[in-house]
Protein backbone atom coordinates (compact mmCIF):
# COMPACT_ATOMS: atom_id res chain seq x y z
CA UNK A 1 0.00 0.00 0.00
CA UNK A 2 2.93 2.83 0.69
CA UNK A 3 3.84 2.96 -2.60
CA UNK A 4 0.37 4.11 -3.79
CA UNK A 5 -0.06 6.19 -1.08
CA UNK A 6 0.88 9.54 -3.38
CA UNK A 7 -1.70 8.63 -5.73
CA UNK A 8 -4.38 8.34 -3.08
CA UNK A 9 -6.33 11.77 -2.64
CA UNK A 10 -6.46 13.47 0.17
CA UNK A 11 -9.92 12.47 1.39
CA UNK A 12 -8.84 8.53 1.43
CA UNK A 13 -5.40 9.71 3.13
CA UNK A 14 -7.21 10.80 6.06
CA UNK A 15 -9.50 8.41 6.26
CA UNK A 16 -6.72 5.62 6.28
CA UNK A 17 -5.15 7.55 8.42
CA UNK A 18 -8.39 8.12 11.18
CA UNK A 19 -9.16 4.00 10.53
CA UNK A 20 -5.31 3.45 11.72
CA UNK A 21 -4.72 2.23 8.41
CA UNK A 22 -1.94 3.61 7.94
CA UNK A 23 0.21 6.37 10.18
CA UNK A 24 1.06 9.49 9.56
CA UNK A 25 4.62 8.48 9.47
CA UNK A 26 4.40 5.71 6.91
CA UNK A 27 2.10 8.41 4.70
CA UNK A 28 5.31 11.27 5.03
CA UNK A 29 7.47 8.16 4.46
CA UNK A 30 6.11 7.83 0.85
CA UNK A 31 5.99 11.09 -0.47
CA UNK A 32 9.88 11.36 1.04
CA UNK A 33 10.91 8.53 -0.47
CA UNK A 34 9.00 9.54 -3.76
CA UNK A 35 10.80 13.34 -3.66
CA UNK A 36 14.07 11.23 -2.93
CA UNK A 37 13.50 8.81 -5.99
CA UNK A 38 14.30 11.58 -8.07
CA UNK A 39 9.99 12.59 -8.41
CA UNK A 40 10.89 16.00 -8.69
CA UNK A 41 12.88 15.53 -11.71
CA UNK A 42 9.95 18.28 -12.73
CA UNK A 43 11.27 21.09 -10.82
CA UNK A 44 7.74 21.64 -8.75
CA UNK A 45 9.25 22.19 -5.69
CA UNK A 46 11.91 25.15 -4.59
CA UNK A 47 11.95 24.28 -0.89
CA UNK A 48 11.79 21.92 1.55
CA UNK A 49 11.35 21.52 5.58
CA UNK A 50 12.00 17.49 5.58
CA UNK A 51 12.70 17.34 8.73
CA UNK A 52 10.22 19.27 10.38
CA UNK A 53 7.41 17.71 8.03
CA UNK A 54 9.31 14.31 9.76
CA UNK A 55 8.54 15.42 13.22
CA UNK A 56 5.06 16.92 12.66
CA UNK A 57 4.31 13.40 11.47
CA UNK A 58 5.73 11.69 14.66
CA UNK A 59 3.82 14.13 16.68
CA UNK A 60 1.04 13.39 15.04
CA UNK A 61 1.06 9.66 15.74
CA UNK A 62 1.33 10.44 19.16
CA UNK A 63 -1.16 11.75 19.15
CA UNK A 64 -3.34 9.34 17.64
CA UNK A 65 -2.32 6.86 20.03
CA UNK A 66 -3.45 9.45 23.26
CA UNK A 67 -6.84 9.50 21.56
CA UNK A 68 -6.56 13.49 20.98
CA UNK A 69 -8.84 15.23 18.64
CA UNK A 70 -6.90 16.21 15.69
CA UNK A 71 -7.48 18.64 12.21
CA UNK A 72 -9.35 18.15 9.49
CA UNK A 73 -5.91 17.56 7.41
CA UNK A 74 -4.12 15.64 10.12
CA UNK A 75 -0.96 14.06 8.82
CA UNK A 76 -1.74 14.71 4.75
CA UNK A 77 1.53 15.97 2.34
CA UNK A 78 1.21 19.54 1.76
CA UNK A 79 3.07 21.89 -0.03
CA UNK A 80 2.85 26.16 -0.70
CA UNK A 81 3.28 28.49 -2.74
CA UNK A 82 6.69 30.32 -3.23
CA UNK A 83 5.10 32.99 -2.45
CA UNK A 84 3.20 33.00 0.69
CA UNK A 85 5.07 33.18 4.09
CA UNK A 86 5.46 29.87 6.00
CA UNK A 87 7.67 30.06 8.77
CA UNK A 88 10.99 28.83 8.69
CA UNK A 89 11.01 28.74 5.18
CA UNK A 90 12.28 31.03 2.32
CA UNK A 91 9.32 33.00 0.44
CA UNK A 92 9.98 34.36 -3.02
CA UNK A 93 8.28 35.17 -5.86
CA UNK A 94 10.28 33.64 -8.68
CA UNK A 95 13.80 35.17 -7.41
CA UNK A 96 16.26 34.79 -4.60
CA UNK A 97 17.97 38.49 -5.02
CA UNK A 98 14.69 39.85 -3.26
CA UNK A 99 13.81 36.86 -1.06
CA UNK A 100 13.11 36.13 2.91
CA UNK A 101 13.18 34.17 5.61
CA UNK A 102 9.52 34.08 7.17
CA UNK A 103 9.17 34.08 10.64
CA UNK A 104 5.60 33.58 10.83
CA UNK A 105 2.98 31.60 8.27
CA UNK A 106 0.12 33.58 6.10
CA UNK A 107 -3.20 33.18 7.59
CA UNK A 108 -4.35 30.78 5.35
CA UNK A 109 -1.37 29.00 5.62
CA UNK A 110 -1.60 29.33 9.39
CA UNK A 111 -5.48 27.89 8.89
CA UNK A 112 -4.14 24.20 7.19
CA UNK A 113 -1.32 24.01 9.72
CA UNK A 114 -4.19 24.44 12.53
CA UNK A 115 -6.06 21.37 11.09
CA UNK A 116 -2.67 19.63 11.57
CA UNK A 117 -1.38 19.67 7.76
CA UNK A 118 2.27 18.77 6.73
CA UNK A 119 3.71 21.34 5.49
CA UNK A 120 7.02 20.06 3.77
CA UNK A 121 7.91 22.47 0.48
CA UNK A 122 7.16 25.60 -1.12
CA UNK A 123 6.92 25.20 -4.93
CA UNK A 124 7.79 27.06 -8.08
CA UNK A 125 6.72 30.17 -9.92
CA UNK A 126 7.96 32.64 -12.43
CA UNK A 127 9.58 35.93 -11.76
CA UNK A 128 7.00 38.12 -9.94
CA UNK A 129 4.49 35.72 -10.45
CA UNK A 130 4.44 37.09 -14.23
CA UNK A 131 3.83 34.29 -17.14
CA UNK A 132 2.25 30.86 -17.91
CA UNK A 133 5.57 29.62 -18.17
CA UNK A 134 6.84 28.98 -14.81
CA UNK A 135 10.35 29.58 -15.26
CA UNK A 136 12.61 31.77 -13.80
CA UNK A 137 16.90 32.15 -13.31
CA UNK A 138 17.59 30.92 -9.67
CA UNK A 139 15.03 27.79 -9.40
CA UNK A 140 14.70 27.16 -13.29
CA UNK A 141 11.51 25.35 -14.82
CA UNK A 142 9.26 23.87 -13.90
CA UNK A 143 8.16 20.71 -16.02
CA UNK A 144 4.12 20.17 -17.33
CA UNK A 145 2.74 17.03 -15.57
CA UNK A 146 1.99 15.63 -19.14
CA UNK A 147 4.81 16.27 -21.16
CA UNK A 148 8.01 17.94 -20.71
CA UNK A 149 7.81 20.08 -24.01
CA UNK A 150 4.56 21.65 -23.02
CA UNK A 151 4.38 25.11 -20.48
CA UNK A 152 3.22 23.83 -17.11
CA UNK A 153 1.15 27.35 -16.20
CA UNK A 154 1.46 29.65 -14.29
CA UNK A 155 1.94 31.58 -11.41
CA UNK A 156 1.06 28.43 -9.75
CA UNK A 157 2.94 26.27 -12.14
CA UNK A 158 5.12 24.50 -9.54
CA UNK A 159 1.85 23.72 -7.53
CA UNK A 160 -0.32 22.45 -10.18
CA UNK A 161 2.82 20.06 -11.12
CA UNK A 162 3.70 18.89 -7.44
CA UNK A 163 -0.36 17.70 -6.76
CA UNK A 164 -0.70 15.91 -10.51
CA UNK A 165 2.71 14.23 -10.18
CA UNK A 166 2.00 12.88 -6.56
CA UNK A 167 4.48 14.84 -5.11
CA UNK A 168 2.13 16.74 -2.81
CA UNK A 169 -1.66 16.47 -1.69
CA UNK A 170 -2.89 19.24 -1.96
CA UNK A 171 -1.75 22.87 -2.53
CA UNK A 172 -2.17 26.38 -1.73
CA UNK A 173 -1.93 28.59 -4.62
CA UNK A 174 -3.16 32.33 -5.80
CA UNK A 175 -4.63 33.45 -8.96
CA UNK A 176 -4.50 37.21 -10.48
CA UNK A 177 -5.26 36.56 -13.80
CA UNK A 178 -5.72 32.68 -13.87
CA UNK A 179 -2.94 31.82 -11.57
CA UNK A 180 -4.91 29.11 -10.17
CA UNK A 181 -7.12 27.83 -13.02
CA UNK A 182 -4.60 27.86 -15.98
CA UNK A 183 -1.82 25.31 -14.35
CA UNK A 184 -4.51 23.40 -12.63
CA UNK A 185 -6.57 22.88 -16.38
CA UNK A 186 -3.05 21.93 -18.03
CA UNK A 187 -2.20 19.70 -15.90
CA UNK A 188 -5.26 18.14 -15.15
CA UNK A 189 -6.19 18.50 -11.71
CA UNK A 190 -8.99 20.40 -9.47
CA UNK A 191 -8.78 24.23 -8.37
CA UNK A 192 -10.90 26.41 -6.90
CA UNK A 193 -10.56 30.65 -7.77
CA UNK A 194 -12.44 31.22 -4.59
CA UNK A 195 -14.59 34.52 -4.53
CA UNK A 196 -12.75 37.63 -3.39
CA UNK A 197 -12.16 38.22 0.05
CA UNK A 198 -13.29 34.48 1.57
CA UNK A 199 -9.82 33.21 1.80
CA UNK A 200 -6.67 35.84 3.48
CA UNK A 201 -4.23 36.84 0.93
CA UNK A 202 -2.35 38.60 3.31
CA UNK A 203 1.44 37.12 3.89
CA UNK A 204 2.29 36.87 -0.03
CA UNK A 205 4.39 38.14 -2.22
CA UNK A 206 4.73 40.85 -4.39
CA UNK A 207 2.43 42.68 -1.82
CA UNK A 208 4.53 43.98 1.36
CA UNK A 209 4.03 40.68 3.47
CA UNK A 210 3.35 43.07 6.49
CA UNK A 211 0.14 44.45 4.71
CA UNK A 212 -2.72 44.79 6.74
CA UNK A 213 -4.76 44.97 3.00
CA UNK A 214 -6.35 41.89 1.48
CA UNK A 215 -6.48 42.87 -2.38
CA UNK A 216 -8.99 43.99 -4.85
CA UNK A 217 -8.44 41.76 -6.99
CA UNK A 218 -6.12 38.77 -6.71
CA UNK A 219 -7.01 35.71 -4.12
CA UNK A 220 -5.61 32.61 -2.56
CA UNK A 221 -7.08 29.04 -2.73
CA UNK A 222 -6.41 25.29 -3.34
CA UNK A 223 -5.36 23.15 -6.13
CA UNK A 224 -6.11 19.29 -5.74
CA UNK A 225 -6.65 15.96 -6.91
CA UNK A 226 -10.28 15.75 -6.30
CA UNK A 227 -13.29 17.48 -5.84
CA UNK A 228 -13.99 15.97 -2.47
CA UNK A 229 -10.07 17.47 -1.48
CA UNK A 230 -10.96 20.54 -2.94
CA UNK A 231 -13.97 20.78 -0.42
CA UNK A 232 -11.72 19.69 2.76
CA UNK A 233 -9.41 22.07 2.11
CA UNK A 234 -11.61 25.57 1.62
CA UNK A 235 -12.95 24.35 4.83
CA UNK A 236 -9.72 24.70 6.48
CA UNK A 237 -8.30 27.89 4.51
CA UNK A 238 -11.31 30.03 4.28
CA UNK A 239 -12.18 32.53 6.63
CA UNK A 240 -10.43 36.15 7.64
CA UNK A 241 -7.23 36.99 8.70
CA UNK A 242 -6.97 36.98 12.79
CA UNK A 243 -7.78 40.58 13.37
CA UNK A 244 -10.94 40.05 11.04
CA UNK A 245 -11.90 36.78 12.56
CA UNK A 246 -12.38 37.86 15.93
CA UNK A 247 -15.84 39.84 14.70
CA UNK A 248 -17.34 37.57 12.04
CA UNK A 249 -17.63 34.50 10.50
CA UNK A 250 -18.30 32.97 7.15
CA UNK A 251 -21.13 31.25 6.17
CA UNK A 252 -21.23 30.54 2.85
CA UNK A 253 -24.51 29.19 0.57
CA UNK A 254 -24.83 25.83 0.21
CA UNK A 255 -25.61 24.16 -3.31
CA UNK A 256 -29.05 23.44 -3.39
CA UNK A 257 -29.02 20.36 -5.43
CA UNK A 258 -28.24 16.65 -4.27
CA UNK A 259 -28.49 15.25 -7.24
CA UNK A 260 -27.42 16.37 -11.27
CA UNK A 261 -31.68 16.03 -12.13
CA UNK A 262 -32.99 18.86 -12.20
CA UNK A 263 -29.48 21.46 -12.49
CA UNK A 264 -29.72 24.41 -14.44
CA UNK A 265 -26.27 24.93 -16.05
CA UNK A 266 -25.56 27.24 -18.68
CA UNK A 267 -23.02 26.56 -20.70
CA UNK A 268 -20.44 29.75 -22.34
CA UNK A 269 -18.47 29.01 -24.94
CA UNK A 270 -18.08 32.06 -27.52
CA UNK A 271 -17.12 35.87 -26.36
CA UNK A 272 -15.63 38.23 -28.68
CA UNK A 273 -12.93 38.61 -26.32
CA UNK A 274 -11.94 35.29 -25.09
CA UNK A 275 -10.64 32.79 -27.39
CA UNK A 276 -10.98 28.98 -27.48
CA UNK A 277 -10.21 26.18 -30.04
CA UNK A 278 -12.07 23.35 -31.55
CA UNK A 279 -10.69 21.02 -29.28
CA UNK A 280 -12.38 22.54 -25.88
CA UNK A 281 -14.92 23.41 -27.78
CA UNK A 282 -15.51 19.61 -28.43
CA UNK A 283 -14.97 18.61 -25.16
CA UNK A 284 -17.23 20.89 -23.56
CA UNK A 285 -19.92 20.01 -25.96
CA UNK A 286 -19.54 16.63 -24.62
CA UNK A 287 -19.67 17.13 -21.22
CA UNK A 288 -22.51 19.32 -22.12
CA UNK A 289 -24.58 15.97 -23.66
CA UNK A 290 -23.50 14.20 -20.81
CA UNK A 291 -25.44 16.28 -18.31
CA UNK A 292 -28.59 16.73 -20.65
CA UNK A 293 -28.64 12.76 -20.11
CA UNK A 294 -27.99 13.18 -16.61
CA UNK A 295 -31.53 15.01 -16.29
CA UNK A 296 -29.56 18.91 -15.70
CA UNK A 297 -31.44 21.79 -17.98
CA UNK A 298 -28.71 22.68 -19.71
CA UNK A 299 -28.57 26.55 -21.10
CA UNK A 300 -26.98 28.46 -24.03
CA UNK A 301 -24.81 31.45 -22.05
CA UNK A 302 -24.54 34.83 -24.81
CA UNK A 303 -22.63 38.20 -23.68
CA UNK A 304 -22.62 37.59 -20.10
CA UNK A 305 -21.87 41.12 -17.99
CA UNK A 306 -18.00 42.42 -18.88
CA UNK A 307 -17.36 40.01 -21.19
CA UNK A 308 -16.32 42.41 -23.85
CA UNK A 309 -13.40 45.10 -24.28
CA UNK A 310 -14.41 47.55 -22.08
CA UNK A 311 -14.34 44.56 -19.61
CA UNK A 312 -10.90 43.38 -19.69
CA UNK A 313 -9.92 46.89 -19.85
CA UNK A 314 -11.71 47.36 -16.52
CA UNK A 315 -10.06 44.37 -15.16
CA UNK A 316 -6.47 45.78 -16.27
CA UNK A 317 -6.68 49.23 -14.64
CA UNK A 318 -7.75 47.23 -11.57
CA UNK A 319 -4.59 44.79 -11.80
CA UNK A 320 -2.49 47.48 -12.25
CA UNK A 321 -3.83 49.17 -9.70
CA UNK A 322 -3.37 46.30 -6.89
CA UNK A 323 0.19 45.53 -8.61
CA UNK A 324 1.19 49.61 -7.55
CA UNK A 325 1.10 48.61 -4.07
CA UNK A 326 3.35 46.10 -4.64
CA UNK A 327 5.83 48.61 -6.12
CA UNK A 328 8.36 50.72 -4.02
CA UNK A 329 8.27 54.85 -3.67
CA UNK A 330 10.98 55.40 -5.99
CA UNK A 331 9.84 52.81 -8.83
CA UNK A 332 6.12 53.52 -8.91
CA UNK A 333 7.36 57.62 -9.31
CA UNK A 334 9.70 56.07 -12.17
CA UNK A 335 7.04 54.23 -13.54
CA UNK A 336 4.38 56.90 -13.44
CA UNK A 337 6.59 58.94 -15.25
CA UNK A 338 6.69 57.12 -18.23
CA UNK A 339 3.66 55.64 -18.13
CA UNK A 340 1.12 57.42 -16.60
CA UNK A 341 -1.86 55.21 -16.74
CA UNK A 342 -0.36 53.24 -14.29
CA UNK A 343 -1.74 55.95 -11.77
CA UNK A 344 -5.09 56.54 -11.24
CA UNK A 345 -6.54 59.74 -9.73
CA UNK A 346 -8.60 58.71 -7.02
CA UNK A 347 -12.20 59.39 -8.41
CA UNK A 348 -11.45 57.51 -11.43
CA UNK A 349 -10.43 54.14 -8.96
CA UNK A 350 -13.44 54.65 -6.97
CA UNK A 351 -15.38 54.65 -10.09
CA UNK A 352 -13.66 51.18 -11.31
CA UNK A 353 -14.75 49.91 -8.10
CA UNK A 354 -18.53 51.05 -7.99
CA UNK A 355 -18.15 49.60 -11.47
CA UNK A 356 -16.64 46.25 -10.92
CA UNK A 357 -19.44 45.52 -8.21
CA UNK A 358 -22.28 46.44 -10.73
CA UNK A 359 -21.36 43.75 -13.30
CA UNK A 360 -20.85 41.51 -10.27
CA UNK A 361 -24.33 42.49 -9.52
CA UNK A 362 -25.64 41.88 -13.30
CA UNK A 363 -24.34 38.46 -13.32
CA UNK A 364 -26.70 37.50 -10.74
CA UNK A 365 -29.65 39.18 -11.86
CA UNK A 366 -29.05 38.21 -15.62
CA UNK A 367 -26.82 35.08 -15.52
CA UNK A 368 -27.70 33.41 -12.53
CA UNK A 369 -31.32 34.13 -11.66
CA UNK A 370 -31.72 31.58 -14.83
CA UNK A 371 -29.09 28.65 -14.13
CA UNK A 372 -27.69 27.78 -10.78
CA UNK A 373 -23.81 27.30 -12.10
CA UNK A 374 -21.79 28.67 -15.70
CA UNK A 375 -19.55 25.81 -17.12
CA UNK A 376 -16.78 27.95 -19.38
CA UNK A 377 -13.46 27.06 -20.46
CA UNK A 378 -10.35 27.78 -17.98
CA UNK A 379 -7.84 28.31 -20.90
CA UNK A 380 -8.49 28.24 -24.48
CA UNK A 381 -7.15 24.97 -25.35
CA UNK A 382 -4.27 22.47 -24.01
CA UNK A 383 -0.88 23.34 -22.71
CA UNK A 384 1.30 25.00 -25.89
CA UNK A 385 4.61 24.13 -26.31
CA UNK A 386 7.24 25.74 -24.30
CA UNK A 387 9.10 28.19 -26.42
CA UNK A 388 11.94 28.65 -24.51
CA UNK A 389 11.88 32.62 -24.12
CA UNK A 390 11.93 34.74 -20.46
CA UNK A 391 8.95 35.58 -18.41
CA UNK A 392 7.24 38.06 -18.62
CA UNK A 393 7.50 38.33 -22.61
CA UNK A 394 4.27 40.27 -23.90
CA UNK A 395 5.38 39.80 -27.27
CA UNK A 396 4.84 36.41 -27.27
CA UNK A 397 1.75 35.00 -29.34
CA UNK A 398 -0.53 31.44 -29.81
CA UNK A 399 -2.47 30.49 -32.72
CA UNK A 400 -5.55 29.58 -31.98
CA UNK A 401 -8.47 28.04 -34.45
CA UNK A 402 -5.97 29.63 -37.25
CA UNK A 403 -6.07 33.22 -35.49
CA UNK A 404 -2.84 34.95 -33.72
CA UNK A 405 -3.44 36.07 -30.57
CA UNK A 406 -1.48 37.83 -27.99
CA UNK A 407 -0.17 34.72 -25.68
CA UNK A 408 -0.53 36.02 -22.21
CA UNK A 409 -4.04 37.99 -22.71
CA UNK A 410 -5.62 34.82 -24.66
CA UNK A 411 -4.39 32.45 -21.68
CA UNK A 412 -5.75 34.70 -19.19
CA UNK A 413 -9.18 35.87 -20.80
CA UNK A 414 -11.40 33.35 -19.43
CA UNK A 415 -10.07 33.92 -16.00
CA UNK A 416 -10.11 37.68 -16.22
CA UNK A 417 -13.83 38.07 -16.92
CA UNK A 418 -14.40 35.62 -13.94
CA UNK A 419 -12.00 37.67 -11.69
CA UNK A 420 -14.07 41.05 -12.43
CA UNK A 421 -17.24 39.61 -11.34
CA UNK A 422 -15.49 38.07 -8.00
CA UNK A 423 -16.57 35.01 -8.52
CA UNK A 424 -15.96 31.58 -7.65
CA UNK A 425 -14.53 29.65 -10.14
CA UNK A 426 -13.68 25.47 -9.77
CA UNK A 427 -11.58 23.84 -12.28
CA UNK A 428 -12.55 21.00 -13.36
CA UNK A 429 -10.57 18.33 -15.66
CA UNK A 430 -12.00 17.42 -18.97
CA UNK A 431 -9.96 14.68 -19.83
CA UNK A 432 -7.25 14.46 -22.67
CA UNK A 433 -8.10 16.30 -25.70
CA UNK A 434 -8.66 14.09 -28.68
CA UNK A 435 -5.66 15.76 -30.65
CA UNK A 436 -3.68 17.01 -28.50
CA UNK A 437 -3.92 14.16 -26.11
CA UNK A 438 -2.81 17.09 -23.16
CA UNK A 439 -5.27 17.98 -20.02
CA UNK A 440 -8.24 19.86 -21.15
CA UNK A 441 -9.93 22.22 -18.42
CA UNK A 442 -13.34 24.22 -17.64
CA UNK A 443 -14.21 26.22 -14.67
CA UNK A 444 -17.32 26.11 -12.92
CA UNK A 445 -18.35 29.74 -12.29
CA UNK A 446 -21.16 30.47 -9.37
CA UNK A 447 -22.51 33.37 -8.21
CA UNK A 448 -20.02 35.87 -5.77
CA UNK A 449 -19.88 33.89 -2.53
CA UNK A 450 -21.22 30.80 -3.72
CA UNK A 451 -18.22 28.63 -3.59
CA UNK A 452 -19.81 25.75 -2.02
CA UNK A 453 -22.08 25.61 -4.82
CA UNK A 454 -19.17 25.57 -7.33
CA UNK A 455 -17.43 22.74 -5.55
CA UNK A 456 -20.49 21.31 -4.68
CA UNK A 457 -21.19 21.02 -8.54
CA UNK A 458 -18.10 19.76 -8.86
CA UNK A 459 -18.56 16.84 -6.47
CA UNK A 460 -21.26 15.87 -7.93
CA UNK A 461 -20.50 15.65 -11.29
CA UNK A 462 -16.96 13.60 -9.78
CA UNK A 463 -19.48 11.51 -8.20
CA UNK A 464 -21.26 11.05 -11.73
CA UNK A 465 -18.02 9.81 -12.77
CA UNK A 466 -18.04 12.84 -15.82
CA UNK A 467 -15.14 14.05 -14.29
CA UNK A 468 -12.09 12.95 -12.35
CA UNK A 469 -8.01 13.20 -12.26
CA UNK A 470 -5.87 10.74 -14.28
CA UNK A 471 -2.41 10.63 -13.05
CA UNK A 472 -0.13 11.78 -15.64
CA UNK A 473 2.00 8.73 -17.27
CA UNK A 474 5.26 8.46 -15.88
CA UNK A 475 6.87 8.55 -19.63
CA UNK A 476 6.31 12.45 -19.04
CA UNK A 477 9.79 13.14 -18.87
Amino acid sequence: MTEALPAMDATTMRALLAAREISAVELWQAHQFRLDDGGDSFGAIVDTDLAGAAATAAAIDARYSRGEALGALAGVPMTIKDSFDVAGMRTSHGRLSDSHQATRDAPAVARARAADALIFGKTNVPVLLLGYQTVNDDFGRTLNAWDSNRASGGSSGGAAVAVATGLSALELGSDLAGSIRVPAAWNGIFGHRPSNGVVSKRGHLPWHVDSRIEPPVSVSGPLARSARDLELVFSVVAGAAPSEAIGWRLDLPRLTRKSLAGTRVGIWTDCVSAPIDDEMRRAIAALASALTEAGCHVLEIVEPPGADEAGLQLFNRMQQAEIAHSIDGATFGAAVDVEGDLAQRVHDAWRDAEEQREIRDEWNERVFDHVDVVIAPAVPGAAPVYDGQPEPEPERSLEISGRVYSAPEAVAAWSNIANLAMLPCTVIPLGLGATSRMPLGAQVMGPYLHDLTTIGFARLLEDAGLVQFVAPSVSAV
